[in-house]
């Protein structure tokens, strides 16, 4: 994605339906999830996903908002129920939400459906349901407010504020990063389409640029590191199991020994390099520690 997409993105505004997940089609053992979707401005479907309804569900609800929007309140929300964690969560954040019921659900989910594309028609029910919520918003049958906080959430206002700014923040950071990589250390890009995932950080980390796979000069001094040792040793972390990362460290490899080579650079330039994916990697990685920090106080 150009720079010019990456900002064509951020100023999308962006329609989230909730919706809970249909109880009939689920074991009696699985936790309670609620079936998110998000639709742009033309109402075109762009995301579906299932949360847990819990603070888990409400930050990953919230880095997908922000992700989709390019901020946290570019969006504004519909669900079935108030009577949800992750719901109530919002309204103590302040976002603003609608709540419709069942019969509006319903209504919602045969007016506002996609009759010409098969997958849409063929999802479950409480996929359409939370696709009809986002495009009755979007096209002006639902208006989202601001709602009262729950009495017992009021108090978790700076905390919930807090987590909305880091979640922010993590965005940013990750557009930084793959700008820096694109300058720096394309091949990476080519590796990862997503190099603010878990793993690929990792990797990122142990490998910030490429001359480190192939035995070059960094920081100095002559420095050769064996793909199975760096998996070897993220495996241990716990980052993910070896064959994950085997498959990361594999793909970087690959891609950097398919993208051409720049101009040499000095020593110094390449110590750089690698002091620079590697800061904005920790950047990234802060923002994911502070959200993950305030999560689970929001969940004790």
């Amino acid at each position: 994605m150009s720079r010019e997409e990456d900002d064509a993105v951020a100023l999308v505004r962006v329609y989230c339906g909730l919706a809970s997940a249909d109880s009939a089609d689920r074991p009696a053992s699985a936790g309670s999830t609620l079936t998110s979707a998000v639709v742009d401005d033309a109402g075109r479907l762009l995301h579906v996903c299932e949360i847990g309804d819990d603070a888990a569900g409400y930050a990953q609800l919230v880095a997908l908002l922000v992700e989709r929007s390019g901020g946290p309140s570019g969006a504004a929300i519909a669900a079935d129920s108030d009577d949800h964690t992750v719901t109530s969560l919002l309204s103590a954040a302040g976002r603003p939400l609608a709540i419709a019921d069942d019969d509006s659900v319903d209504d919602f989910a045969e007016r506002f459906a996609d009759d010409d594309s098969l997958e849409e028609m063929q999802s479950p029910p409480a996929e359409r349901r939370a696709v009809g919520l986002a495009r009755a918003l979007q096209a002006g049958a639902l208006s989202a407010v601001t709602l009262p906080a729950p009495r017992d959430l009021a108090g978790y206002k700076q905390v919930l504020s807090a987590h909305a700014a880091l979640a922010s923040g993590r965005h940013s950071a990750a557009v930084a990063l793959r700008e820096v990589l694109r300058e720096l250390y394309p091949a990476a890009l080519r590796a990862y389409p997503d190099p603010a995932e878990p793993v690929s950080l990792a990797v990122l980390d142990a490998l910030p640029e490429p001359g480190m796979l192939g035995g070059t000069v960094a920081r100095g001094r002559e420095v050769s590191v064996a793909a199975d040792a760096i998996a070897a040793h993220l495996a241990a972390d716990g980052v993910a199991d070896a064959d994950e990362i085997n498959e990361a460290v594999t793909a970087l490899r690959v891609a950097i020994s398919e993208t051409p080579r720049r101009a040499a650079v000095n020593r110094a330039l390449t110590s750089a390099v690698a002091e620079t994916v590697r800061q904005a990697v920790a950047s990234v990685r802060a923002c994911d520690a502070g959200c993950e920090a305030l999560v689970s106080a929001l969940s004790a």
